[in-house]
């Protein structure tokens, strides 16, 4: 557990800086630097490549996480396994080409309402290439156990990028096509950073080990890349059929202001983000070594130690929704609603811990499809429901009920194969303390000027919720953590 909680931590940093500068670009620079619209291309851009990008790797985002342990000797620079990594997406993104130019025709018809999409619909080629090395660079990093450097270039570095690029553009120094060039070419500078890392550290393994790719691993490989090919494309159809679905129904002008909610009510997956960059190696580790005791602490600890922040961080989100709603442009005061129900879409997800990974990592992987096929049929006739019936809203709605079905599904098989299950009292303490402090938080009128009272609100609410944690002791580790604080300022 001491190297989850030292990089959790780490990352959590990281994220907490990303989350700031994020704060900046999404909810002062986009908003007021680019219209509605143009905004929303951006985030249609990026959700279509991401569905994309998940099909081009073939697999090999997960399976560099599970079969690394299996190439794993510093010596023989780990039998070529980066080799690997690096050439399989490529017939992937060959056949991603073949599709982008044989139906544009058709994916353009489908986006009729989205004019602006048509003329940068080609920008999809480039933003895919980068994401999709950065995705298999950084699973490889992370199977290292080096999760903190795609962190800094994702969470730090990319909303630096695009600081910059608003800044330019707002001051006229770009036109708006030199713009989405630079957002471009922010995607694919991530993979030659990660290329980078490894350069430095002296563990850039671009030899093949083909002598050692026998028949039974390589076989073994195709079979869980196949399966988490298309079991992780879950996730991520979930996490963006909505904004697909939405520039497609409702035009980018609705996506954009969609995308700016969907953003805020999102902050409060940070604890996940960290625990999840490195909890899935361990895990993946732990059930080669068949140490299930190990993998039921990760499982139960990444539940309440993610839920604790994460509930935290929703109600200051919902305590100052009438600030946020200030701050934004007036076009986006249709935010709120989505902003809360995302919110608790995200709680359901981090409160479910890590059985996604157990399931991944194990000899039952092949369940993620059964559930993929299951769930997509669930959210796209969600998605098609409630977006023409209640807009943005109804879109949010779908995906909050897809994210809750999919993991009481993934939580009721862990619990049959494994006899493992992440709930405990702790968490209905955690539950009723987050909606007491909400209840009380929202009896109280603004407080001085708009920013005076966030902090202020912010502030009130993290001691208040802090102290109930520590005196219900609800968490080891988070007790660990004041005990450590407390020694070093003593």
């Amino acid at each position: 557990m001491g190297i989850i909680k030292k990089q959790s931590i780490t990352n959590s940093i990281i994220t907490y800086i990303g989350i700031g500068l994020g704060f900046i670009t999404t909810i002062y620079l986009y908003p007021n630097f680019l219209e509605a619209n143009e905004y929303g291309l951006t985030r249609l851009l990026l959700s279509v490549s991401f569905i994309f990008t998940q099909f081009a790797h073939l697999g090999m985002k997960n399976t560099a996480i599970r079969f690394f342990p299996y190439f794993e000797n510093d010596e023989k620079q780990h039998n070529g396994f980066l080799f690997l990594t690096l050439t399989i997406p490529l017939a992937g993104f060959l056949f991603f080409l073949g599709v982008l130019f044989l139906f544009d025709d058709l994916l353009l018809s489908y986006y009729d309402r989205s004019s602006l999409f048509e003329s940068y619909y080609w920008f999809l080629i480039p933003i895919v290439f980068g994401q999709l090395y950065f995705e298999v660079l950084n699973s490889y990093v992370r199977a290292r156990l080096h999760s903190v450097p795609g962190s800094v270039i994702s969470e730090i570095i990319l909303r630096l990028f695009a600081i910059v690029l608003l800044l330019a553009f707002w001051f006229n120094w770009l036109s708006f096509r030199e713009f989405m060039i630079g957002f471009v070419i922010s995607y694919i500078i991530q993979p030659v950073l990660l290329l980078l890392f490894l350069f430095f550290k002296g563990e850039l393994f671009l030899k093949p080990n083909f002598a050692y790719l026998k028949t039974s691993l390589v076989k073994r490989m195709a079979n869980y890349g196949l399966f988490a090919l298309l079991g992780g494309m879950t996730t991520l159809i979930v996490n963006n059929i909505d904004i697909i679905m939405l520039g497609s129904l409702s035009g980018l002008t609705e996506t954009g202001i969609y995308a700016i909610a969907f953003y805020i009510g999102s902050v409060i997956i940070v604890p996940q983000r960290s625990i999840g960059k490195i909890a899935p190696s361990l895990v993946a580790k732990y059930i080669k070594e068949k140490k299930m005791g190990e993998v039921e602490k990760i499982y139960k600890s990444s539940s309440i130690n993610q839920m604790i922040p994460g509930f935290l961080i929703f109600v200051g989100v919902v305590a100052n929704i009438h600030n946020l709603n200030d701050i934004l442009p007036a076009e986006y005061a249709s935010a709120s609603s989505v902003i809360v129900v995302i919110g608790i879409s995200k709680l359901i997800d981090m409160s479910a811990g890590i059985n996604g990974s157990i399931i991944l990592n194990s000899k039952y992987y092949r369940f993620d499809l059964i559930s993929m096929l299951f769930l997509i049929l669930f959210s796209v006739g969600l998605n098609y429901w409630l977006i023409p019936l209640l807009g943005i809203t109804g879109a949010a709605i779908a995906t909050a009920a897809s994210l809750f079905l999919y993991n009481l599904i993934k939580g009721i098989y862990v619990w049959i194969k494994f006899r493992m299950q992440p709930l405990s009292s702790k968490m209905l303490i955690v539950i009723l303390l987050s909606l007491a402090i909400l209840w009380g938080s929202l009896q109280i009128d603004r407080i001085g000027n708009l920013y005076f009272d966030i902090a202020l609100r912010s502030l009130v609410i993290a001691v208040v919720y802090s102290a109930g944690i520590l005196a219900f002791n609800i968490s080891d580790e988070v007790n660990k953590l004041w005990a450590d604080f407390r020694n070093k300022i003593h």
